[in-house]
């Protein structure tokens, strides 16, 4: 049986599943923004979306977890495609045994201790435009099929996943060929070498976590393939090829609590990553190492949250990107009016290529579970980064969010 078919099997059943399961307790959200980017020739487009998460717990060893979720585009360009997508959101079955738990379906995996931008969270690809118009990182991220096996023991830890089925990450889910936020623009046709959808190409690994007096900590590896494509010149000159790779992470994070400050650390060393070469159509391989200190604290009302991120690249060869960076994030947040009105502001600046983006997002609730956002984002630079490459991407928006 072919693995597509297989693919569309699984979820299949579990849709059935979902049918023939009563008593579900159901919450969702419906939600649409319009948004204005004043440097892309007045665009101005709405996305909505409709999500409904469902749970049930058929056994008491037994929780089953379906969601979807239906996302729609308006531009005002022609050219573009209004688009409807719906999409399978999370669909899991998740079995509850004596020390040890395993997941299996459609997911999400949450790894990392820093916000924001998190080393070792790679297993689900990213929407590049949801990651920036979105208020968190867990909007962007793209399910994926997999198996998560997890014993544990006193305070320790181990999940173990397997990913069947690569997924790659995206410039918009919505509008991949002309989204705002796609960096990459080439004269010739663009030809996609995917990995093949065989055991060698699964991708798999496992995070170990524990506690050592007041410190909690992870170790983690996972081998798979990178996001986002490099990029080539073909050999008879007539296109361009995207190619993937395989890679290895090895990473680590820690945690704790110092005074009524909380303390944050991660790293990730990723092996055979690919680099677009300087000054020419090609690439090369090379590693690649990230890794950051974050603290945060609450003032009453008010959040702070701080964050240093250190890159390093490990190649002979001149690439696009620096070799060294060193950005800088922070976070802060202040409700007042009995929680119903909030100003959240986030920024990162990175100290190497003198880049920025900034952005500010004021929040009313009108009533129980009614929102609207009001965020404006900024971009600023002259470097290789992709700060820089979105610096015509200046946005404002408004958005209106209810939850049930």
């Amino acid at each position: 049986m072919e693995i597509k078919a297989i693919k569309l099997l699984i979820f299949g059943l579990f849709f059935m599943l979902s049918l023939c399961v009563f008593s579900f307790s159901f919450s969702g959200k419906i939600q649409t923004s319009g948004f204005f980017y004043s440097e892309k020739d007045e665009l101005f487009e709405t996305r909505s979306c409709f999500l409904l998460e469902g749970k049930k717990e058929i056994k008491d060893w037994l929780i089953f977890s379906p969601s979807m979720r239906i996302n729609g585009i308006l531009s005002n360009k022609e050219e573009d495609e209004n688009k409807v997508f719906p999409c399978p959101n999370d669909i899991n079955l998740h079995f509850y045994f004596p020390a040890m738990d395993i997941k299996i379906g459609y997911s999400k995996v949450f790894w990392g201790k820093l916000d924001q931008i998190s080393p070792v969270d790679i297993v689900n690809p990213l929407d590049i435009t949801r990651l920036f118009l979105e208020g968190e990182r867990r909007e962007a991220k793209l399910a994926v099929s997999l198996l998560e096996i997890s014993p544990y023991w006193g305070e320790s830890r181990f999940d173990f996943i397997l990913v069947p089925f690569f997924r790659k990450g995206t410039y918009d889910e919505l509008k991949e060929k002309n989204s705002p936020f796609e960096p990459v623009c080439f004269p010739l046709p663009l030809e996609e070498n995917l990995p093949l959808e065989n055991i060698e190409n699964m991708e798999y690994g496992g995070r170990f976590s524990s506690t050592l007096k007041e410190i909690d900590w992870s170790l983690y590896y996972f081998r798979g393939f990178g996001d986002f494509p490099s990029y080539c010149l073909d050999i008879n000159l007539n296109k361009i090829d995207a190619d993937y790779f395989q890679n290895d992470m090895f990473g680590c994070d820690f945690e704790l609590v110092k005074g009524k400050w909380g303390i944050r650390g991660e790293g990730a060393l990723l092996t055979n990553i690919g680099f677009q070469s300087k000054n020419s159509l090609n690439y090369t391989r090379g590693d690649f190492f990230t890794g950051g200190l974050g603290a945060d604290r609450t003032f009453g009302n008010n959040y702070v949250n701080l964050n240093l991120l250190y890159k390093k690249i490990f190649v002979d060869t001149d690439v696009e990107e620096e070799k060294d960076e060193v950005t800088l994030m922070a976070n802060v947040e202040k409700k007042f009016s009995y929680e119903t009105k909030r100003i959240e502001i986030f920024s990162m600046y990175n100290i190497v290529e003198n880049s920025l983006f900034i952005k500010g997002i004021f929040s009313v609730s009108w009533w129980e579970n009614f929102w609207t956002d009001l965020t404006a984002g900024i971009f600023e630079g002259e470097g290789t980064d992709n700060l820089s490459k979105f610096r015509s991407n200046d946005f404002f928006s408004i958005k209106f969010e209810y939850s049930f």
